[in-house]
C-alpha cells in the first residue's frame, strides 16, 4: 500500500455510502469518523452524517464517560433527531421533518449553516437508513458516512453502503493478540464466500423475500418451508434434509444452536446460506467446532471492508504500544489497509 495514501483516497470516489463499525464500545468508530469527515472537507467533498443509533455527545449516557465531539464544516448534510439540534453546537437549517420515529424523537434532514459541532441520532432500519441516504444524496451530499457499530450492524449491509471502514482497538480487551484474533474474525466472517449457483440464488431471493427456509437439492428442485425465522427452526429445518440437498437458505439469521440443530441430521453435504454477513451471529470459539461438524457458509453477498483503524488506548486507562499494535495488526491482515488515526499513521 502507498503510504501516502489517506482513508478519503480509499475511500471517495469509489465509494459514496460507507458504514464506519467499531468492534467494541469506545474502540476509536468516532475518532475515525471525524478524520475522514475531515480528509472529505479538505478535498471539497460534500460529506453527508447519519447514525443508526447516537454519536457525537460530549458525555456517553450509558458509561458517563467523555465521548469525542463530531466537528462538521458548514454545509454539510446531516440526518439527526429535533432532540440533538442544540443552541451551542452547530446551527442547522432544517430540510425537511420526515415521518420517521426513533425513542429520541423525530428524524429531520438538515445543513449545517456553520461549522462546528454536532449530534447525529437517527433510526436503526437498514431500509430506513438506506432511504434518508438516497434523500441526502439528492440535497447535495457527495459521500456519506453511517456512523453504526457491530451490535447495529444494519450500516454495514451491503444494501444499505458500498463499503466499511471497521475501527477497532484496546477496548475490544486488554490482550493485544485478543484484540487481533477477534477483529480478524469479524474481518473473516464480514468476507464469507457468495453463494454461485444460480438456482441457489434464484431460490435464495425468494427466500429472502417472503420470509421463507428454502432447501435447494442437486437437481435444482426447491421446497419452501413455512418459518416465520430460522430461529429455533434447526429441528424443523433438519427433518426435512435428504440425501439430496446442496443448499440450506435461512430467511434470517445464522446462530449456533440453529447452525448446531440443522447439522445434527446431516445426510449430504451441503452449503448453508444466508443473506449477508450481517446475520451471521457465530462467535469465533465456536466457529471451528460448527466446521468440524460440517457447516460450509455461504452469503448472497459479503461486505467490502476498505479499511481497518486501530486505537491503541482504552478509557479504562489501559494503551498499547501505538507502534506494535499497528504494525501486529497490518501483518494479521496483509491485503486491507490498517491505519491509526489517533497517532496519524
Amino acid at each position: 500500500m502507498n503510504k501516502n495514501l489517506q482513508l478519503i483516497d480509499l475511500i471517495y470516489p469509489q465509494s459514496r455510502t460507507v458504514s464506519i463499525v467499531g468492534t467494541a464500545k469506545n474502540a476509536g468508530k468516532t475518532v475515525t469518523l471525524n478524520e475522514i469527515v475531515h480528509q472529505g472537507e479538505q478535498r471539497g467533498i460534500t460529506v453527508g452524517l447519519i447514525s443508526t443509533g447516537r454519536d457525537g455527545e460530549r458525555r456517553d449516557v450509558l458509561t458517563d464517560t467523555e465521548k469525542p465531539p463530531i466537528f462538521v464544516s458548514r454545509g454539510t448534510v446531516l440526518a439527526t433527531v429535533e432532540s440533538a439540534i442544540k443552541s451551542d453546537f452547530a446551527g442547522i437549517e432544517i430540510l425537511r421533518v420526515t415521518d420517521y420515529h426513533t425513542p429520541m424523537g423525530r428524524v429531520v434532514l438538515g445543513r449545517t449553516r456553520e461549522a462546528g459541532y454536532v449530534e447525529i441520532s437517527g433510526p436503526h432500519s437498514s431500509a430506513t437508513i438506506r432511504e434518508l441516504c438516497r434523500e441526502m444524496k439528492q440535497y447535495g451530499a457527495e459521500l456519506i458516512l453511517i456512523d453504526g457499530s457491530l451490535d447495529r450492524r444494519a450500516s454495514a449491509a451491503p444494501f444499505v453502503s458500498d463499503g466499511t471502514v471497521l475501527a477497532t482497538g484496546a477496548a475490544l480487551s486488554r490482550n493485544m493478540q485478543q484484540v487481533i484474533e477477534k477483529t480478524l474474525h469479524i474481518i473473516n466472517t464480514y468476507a464469507i464466500p457468495t453463494v454461485e449457483d444460480e438456482n441457489a440464488r434464484d431460490a435464495a431471493c425468494e427466500a429472502f423475500e417472503s420470509g421463507r427456509t428454502a432447501l435447494v437439492e442437486a437437481d435444482g428442485r426447491v421446497q419452501y418451508l413455512e418459518t416465520l425465522t430460522s430461529l429455533q427452526c434447526g429441528g424443523m429445518i433438519s427433518e426435512k434434509l435428504n440425501p439430496d440437498t446442496r443448499y440450506v437458505v435461512l430467511s434470517g439469521s445464522a446462530t449456533v444452536e440453529t447452525i448446531k440443530d440443522i447439522l445434527l441430521n446431516k445426510k449430504s453435504s451441503f452449503e448453508i446460506v444466508v443473506k449477508d454477513p450481517t446475520r451471521i451471529f457465530i462467535p469465533a470459539k465456536d466457529y471451528p467446532i460448527l466446521q468440524k461438524l460440517g457447516m460450509v457458509l455461504r452469503v448472497m453477498e459479503n461486505i467490502n471492508i476498505i479499511a481497518v483503524t486501530v486505537n491503541p488506548y482504552s478509557p479504562e486507562g489501559y494503551y498499547f504500544e501505538p507502534e506494535e499494535l499497528l504494525n501486529r495488526m497490518r501483518i494479521a491482515v496483509p491485503h486491507i489497509p490498517v491505519y491509526d488515526v489517533v497517532q496519524g499513521e
